[in-house]
């Protein structure tokens, strides 16, 4: 089997990262006249890469929202000094949830846990009155859960831990007896992409399914690191589309010539974000 996390693979003749694969995936699930978001490096990226290139009229902002309806911009660590050098305006945070609540935001949720029904923990880890990890907590999970049509996962390691059976605090409801039993009806879960593959919801079963899994991935590693057991699917599972030329070109060239993916890649490490965070000093202290 061909391993592929963090590493060059090559698809008619073009070399591409698994980074770069994620971004480019991510990116086909934004829509246009709404708020795109990344709670992720690849995340992010995928949400430039979409305006770049798929969705134009796709609404950016920083982390922080006070700079909002930027141009598309090279990531940097000091995302907030450069994309509001184009931000046509602000959010506050009470403009925000209108936004929100008029069904105008899609994000990327980098969840911690996430089982075969959908829903998803980024809180604790154990029990809630006696957590074996405490987390970051719901944060915005909660009030996007009611203005979202769907919430996307990316979970950057596949692992038993992460792919659960139950887990073990919920954060945002899948698509199971908690989901059916709420009065206003929350946001649904979209798609999930990890290191192995792009995976959804099943609507019949209400149970996660394989969408794809990317080139040298087979079924038995994804079921090797997942605790619950994936359905069967009819034929063969198919390989993840690997990123054009074209989608390349914008992530190495336009949105993220630094480097940034490298954070969220199996080199991800204290000196690298050092070494990144000397380069972008450099670069910003030039321009």
């Amino acid at each position: 089997m061909t391993e592929i996390t963090g590493h060059p693979i090559s698809a008619d003749s073009t070399e591409y990262t698994l980074e770069e694969l994620l971004i480019a995936r991510m990116a086909r699930e934004f829509r246009g006249d709404a708020m795109g978001v990344g709670a992720t490096i690849l995340g992010d990226l995928s949400a430039r890469l979409a305006k770049a290139l798929h969705v134009p009229d796709l609404f950016l902002t920083t982390v922080s929202r006070a700079a909002a309806d930027c141009d598309v911009h090279a990531k940097s660590l000091s995302d907030e000094w450069v994309l509001s050098s184009t931000a046509r305006m602000g959010l506050d945070w009470e403009q925000m949830f209108q936004l929100i609540a008029q069904g105008r935001l899609q994000i990327w949720v980098g969840a911690v846990q996430i089982d075969r029904h959908g829903n998803s923990n980024i809180s604790v880890i154990g029990s809630w009155d006696k957590p074996r990890i405490q987390l970051v907590g719901a944060r915005g999970v909660p009030d996007d859960l009611w203005g979202c049509a769907r919430l996307c996962y990316h979970i950057r390691k596949h692992t038993p831990k992460s792919f659960v059976d139950k887990v073990d605090f919920i954060c945002s409801f899948g698509d199971g007896s908690d989901y059916e039993n709420q009065t206003n009806r929350p946001a649904r879960p979209g798609v999930v992409v990890s290191d192995l593959g792009v995976f959804d919801l099943d609507p019949t079963t209400k149970s996660m399914k394989i969408v794809s899994l990317h080139p040298g991935v087979s079924l038995e590693e994804v079921q090797s690191r997942t605790e619950f057991v994936w359905q069967k699917t009819a034929g063969d599972i198919p390989v993840t589309a690997a990123p054009t030329a074209t989608e390349l070109q914008c992530i190495r060239e336009i949105i993220d010539p630094l480097g940034l993916r490298r954070l969220e890649s199996v080199e991800g490490s204290e000196a690298v974000t050092l070494e990144l965070w000397n380069e972008d000093l450099v670069k910003t202290a030039s321009n």
